[in-house]
């Protein structure tokens, strides 16, 4: 134990006087502003969905503090002490895990005994407690936990069976308290706005004004406050998850008094909202109501339209508290289970802080935000999506460095989706962490996009780019979107046997999701690569990136770096070689799994009619020696061959030249030369050239290519756009 001062027990004194002055203060600014709500539920004041003035973490503190402060002899548990102020360290995990085994160790000698797992156990009801848990039946579980993770049964617990426990199937992180994201919820999370409209204070009642940022709004359900008024605003946020399986499923509306415009849902007349704090709106349901006519509805939420997406907190436990369920139930004792890999390796990630048990028949969506992508758009796409849905839903990929946590989350939720919203390499990004996680059922991905090119979501329908579409229409889209399977393909560069191995740039990914080129476009997009790393500052929007490969496009039209590639490539479609050194002058090739590149070109041209298909395999039926087959190298086979996602064929294309590329983009040609339609493509080059995998350049020294069908992921296609293609769409 650790002596307090008597100062620093004043100051606990004045924070408990804070409290309870905060507190009145809030409950009584809520009843001067708002009667009805309080008149409407006045009889479900234990609901836990209908959010008091006073926070729950405040009891929850309060309660917590008297169990490990010792007021008369100004004591406090060191283990209690590092506990809670470790909520607020990012360290790794296993940093985590091997400070606290070395904190409980009392006695040094590398194991945990009996009365150490005591003490352990112990701190954990103190942290289930301060959160707020149902501990009415944990401290048993606790135990059993305690016990599996003694995986030689030998009595003790040793630093490697302590990391084991903790970053496979044991919640060790959650339950001592350093587990970041298991907080108490109610919190608002606040950030400085300017509001372009004549606004309230939720908590003075006194208009929002000012130069710049007027005031603070909380992210999650718009409750706004001045800035000398955010001490005292009371922990009214909504809740993410529960924390008890005793809740009853039936979510309640959570109202946020004033600051709607517009009219009411229930008698369709307009709120005026310049009178003051007036108008109720459901962050969950998103109605609008004056204050009278809520008092007329159920207090029963539906979530609304989006409730075939939404996560409710109902549906979101503490995994420890379901095992109050499960351990008692079919699951002998000392059985484990492990998350493994694909490859059924045991899988790098700590275990799920939380059990998800969706409602039935919906269809969860799982968001992913890359904020770099397309300026400050996603940055504002994290703040919206994160007040329509579950913010347990949405994830920052820079903050939590990659998809694993999120997909980790949502690993055994059924019949959920993926939104992911950023460029192809974001969605790369989040191809490749799918295929280390153990799906029951893999998830479709649906596509946001940001930014340039976006081929990938073009050829999905989901656009070339979000331009500030109302994000109801986009969450419209993904509910009657399809599902459809598209390839992904390994590509694997070897060095020539002979000669001496020149060193070039590092290759960017193993994987083809998009196309894979060599040549004139490569060249193209190197340059414009080169000089965004150097430069920055002049690649700041859509439209300049857009000039800028017009320019290099222009001077590798006249410069010609790659002047008969033919000469110097040999390629190979399923065994056969296409001889391209005594056909027609080539300057690139292109290997296209979709038919989209260069942010919108169709390289392989429109795929052909029924008709016309159907006509030329009667004509090749009238020929004996000869049998129609859509992967062979003739001319007419590939003249009606058709490109899909996810036939496990890919084609190879040749470009004259940029000028030809250029023509396909504008629509002067209708495609590039098509060469051939296979399942596999070795390409062998005898000098140094340019290559882009999906948009991203380097420089290859002379190697042998190889280029064979990995996998299929589902995709969310999108449905037809009622727009016409127009001559602008090539500034899109």
């Amino acid at each position: 134990m650790v002596a307090v001062s008597s100062p620093a027990l004043d100051k606990l004194h004045k924070m408990d006087d804070f409290t309870s002055e905060g507190s009145y203060h809030s409950r009584s600014s809520s009843k001067k502003s708002n009667h009805s709500i309080h008149s409407l539920h006045a009889h479900d004041a234990n609901d836990p969905w209908i959010r008091q003035s006073t926070s729950s973490l405040l009891h929850g503190y309060d309660k917590a503090k008297r169990q490990s402060i010792d007021v008369k002899t100004g004591t406090i548990l060191v283990k209690d002490l590092v506990c809670y102020l470790s909520l607020l360290e990012a360290e790794g995990p296993e940093d985590k895990l091997e400070f606290m085994f070395r904190l409980y160790d009392s006695d040094g000698n590398g194991i945990l005994d009996a009365s150490e797992l005591d003490c352990i156990v112990n701190q954990m009801m103190s942290v289930a407690e301060y959160l707020g848990w149902d501990v009415t039946e944990l401290r048993p579980i606790l135990k059993d936990m305690m016990v599996e993770i003694d995986y030689d049964s030998d009595g003790t617990v040793t630093l490697e069976e302590w990391k084991r426990g903790g970053m496979t199937t044991i919640p060790l992180l959650v339950l001592l308290g350093l587990d970041a994201k298991v907080k108490d919820d109610g919190q608002h999370v606040w950030r400085l706005k300017h509001f372009s409209k004549p606004s309230y204070c939720n908590l003075c009642l006194n208009l929002l004004i000012g130069l710049g940022k007027q005031g603070l709004s909380c992210r999650f359900c718009k409750y706004s406050v001045h800035e000398r008024c955010v001490h005292r605003a009371p922990a009214s946020c909504i809740t993410t998850y529960v924390k008890s399986k005793k809740t009853p499923q039936v979510m309640n509306h959570h109202w946020v008094e004033g600051n709607c415009p517009g009219k009411c849902d229930r008698c369709r007349k307009s709120i005026k909202t310049y009178n003051g704090v007036t108008g109720l709106h459901c962050r969950w349901c998103q109605i609008t109501l004056h204050n009278k006519c809520a008092s007329q509805m159920s207090p029963e939420c539906d979530f609304g339209e989006f409730r075939d997406h939404i996560l409710p907190p109902t549906s979101i436990c503490p995994a420890v508290l379901e095992r109050q369920r499960t351990v008692s139930g079919s699951k002998p004792p000392g059985a484990r289970t492990e998350s493994v890999t694909l490859d059924g390796s045991p899988l790098q990630s700590q275990q799920s802080s939380f059990q998800i048990t969706p409602p039935k028949d919906t269809h969860p969506l799982l968001v992913f935000i890359n904020p770099k992508s397309g300026g400050k758009q996603g940055a504002r796409l994290l703040r919206k999506l994160q007040y329509l849905l579950n913010p347990r839903q949405v994830y920052d990929l820079i903050k939590e460095r990659g998809p694993a946590t999120g997909l980790q989350f949502f690993k055994d939720v059924p019949n959920f989706r993926i939104l992911v919203c950023g460029g192809d390499g974001t969605v790369g990004w989040l191809l490749d962490a799918m295929d280390m996680v153990n799906f029951v059922q893999v998830p479709p991905v649906a596509v946001l996009p940001l930014g340039t090119g976006n081929d990938l979501a073009r050829c999905l329908r989901w656009g070339g780019g979000y331009d500030g579409e109302n994000l109801s229409k986009i969450l419209n889209k993904i509910s009657k979107s399809n599902v459809v399977m598209m390839d992904r393909w390994h590509i694997e560069f070897s060095a020539p046997e002979e000669g001496d191995v020149e060193q070039g740039d590092p290759i960017p990914s193993n994987i083809i999701n998009n196309y894979f080129s060599i040549g004139v476009d490569a060249s193209i997009c190197h340059r414009f690569h080169m000089m965004r790393e150097r430069h920055p500052e002049k690649f700041n929007s859509r439209m300049k990136n857009k000039l800028w490969y017009f320019e290099f496009g222009t001077s590798e039209t006249f410069s010609a770096t790659c002047k008969d590639l033919h000469r110097d490539i040999d390629v190979m479609s399923d065994g056969c070689s296409l001889e391209l050194a005594t056909g027609q002058p080539l300057e690139g090739i292109a290997i296209l799994n979709i038919p989209s590149i260069y942010g919108g070109s169709n390289l392989w041209g429109e795929n052909p009619s029924h008709k016309k298909r159907k006509k030329s395999q009667k004509s090749a039926k009238r020929d004996k020696d000869r049998e129609f087959s859509s992967s062979s190298i003739s001319s007419v086979d590939l003249n009606i061959a058709v490109q899909d996602i996810g036939d496990k064929a890919i084609e190879v294309v040749g470009m004259d030249n940029a000028a030809h590329a250029a023509k396909v983009k504008v629509g002067l040609m209708n495609s590039g030369r098509r060469l051939a339609q296979c399942s596999q493509v070795v390409i062998r080059t005898r000098k140094r050239l340019p290559m882009q995998i999906d948009g991203e350049p380097w420089m290859q020294p002379p190697c042998t290519i190889s280029i064979t069908h990995m996998n299929q992921v589902p995709m969310c296609m999108g449905p037809p756009s009622l727009k016409k293609r127009s001559f602008f769409s090539f500034f899109s």
